[in-house]
């Protein structure tokens, strides 16, 4: 009977990725970092699907609890823009680097998932880390990315 129940169940294994997809995927990740490395404002706001999208920071519980001893009105969730940080990034006087790590992409060829590992480096000194997830569309001028939602863990 366990064995009939089994065979009628539904697949749950997970959708293979788009290959191609993936790779394009990765290439947004490489020209992210190059364009933070490169200051170039310019490349990192074509990344993005035009407003609106999202971007927004959620300070781990250690920073949280100092942020909120100095300001009790402090949010937790800080929403932001990527216009913004390409302009800090154009205008930063040190050099700038977030390096990914543990990547994982789910593409189905239309829209991906995106998260990973990172650590954002000023003049090669770490100045946060966490975990970052993107969501990303295809449109017909290449991957754009809709969303971004990052954890935020001082050193």
């Amino acid at each position: 009977m366990l064995v009939a129940l089994l065979a009628c169940a539904p697949t749950l294994a997970r959708t293979p990725n788009d290959a191609v997809a993936e790779a394009q995927v990765r290439e947004v990740i490489r020209r992210f970092d190059a364009a933070i490395v490169a200051r170039d404002g310019a490349t990192l706001r074509s990344l993005f699907l035009p407003q609106p999208s999202v971007w927004a920071s959620v300070l781990g519980e250690a920073d949280y609890a100092r942020l909120k001893e100095r300001r009790p009105e402090a949010k937790r969730v800080r929403p932001d823009t990527y216009e913004r940080f390409a302009a800090m990034v154009e205008t930063a006087k040190l050099p700038q680097r977030e390096r990914f790590s543990d990547i994982d992409i789910r593409t189905d060829g239309a829209m991906a998932s995106v998260s990973f590992d990172y650590v954002y480096e000023e003049d090669g000194v770490a100045q946060n880390r966490g975990i970052e997830s993107w969501q990303l569309v295809k449109l017909d001028d290449g991957w754009k990315i809709m969303s971004m939602l990052y954890s935020v863990h001082r050193p």
